[in-house]
């Protein structure tokens, strides 16, 4: 059950105007380390659902809710391949800046994924590209 670090350079891009890039760190996860992670995001919703059960009406629709929900992000953490390391980049198109990074991570270890620009809500393109250390 382990995980890879490895350092790669994120780069931002729009079909319009050259890419940003930056330095960054990528976490890529085991299918075991996937399985435990998606385990564990399951049992804290199983926890939140079995403290809803002493409070009246609010169990009625609280614990299916979380157990719900717990599903649903328990299946999104198991499709998790990798994880970007909290970074910032400028829009290639405005200059703005955009986070990228932390959160649940991404389905792909090398991209592209789709996002738009936090200010001027263009769609860009994010990659990976592993870097020689």
């Amino acid at each position: 059950m382990s995980h890879d670090v490895r350092a790669v350079t994120v780069t931002l891009a729009t079909s319009d105007a050259p890419p940003t890039s930056v330095p960054g760190s990528l976490t890529v996860f085991s299918p075991s380390r996937r399985m435990l992670r998606a385990g564990v995001v399951m049992l804290i919703f199983v926890g939140v659902a079995a403290s809803l059960i002493p409070i009246p009406i609010v169990h009625l629709v609280g614990i299916p809710l979380a157990l719900i929900v717990g599903m649903l992000v328990a299946f999104r953490t198991l499709r998790t391949v990798a994880r970007l390391a909290q970074t910032h980049l400028a829009c290639p198109k405005c200059g703005a800046r955009n986070n990228v990074g932390g959160g649940l991570g991404y389905r792909t270890e090398t991209g592209p994924v789709d996002r738009a620009c936090e200010s001027c809500r263009r769609p860009l393109e994010l990659r990976f590209v592993p870097r020689e250390t």
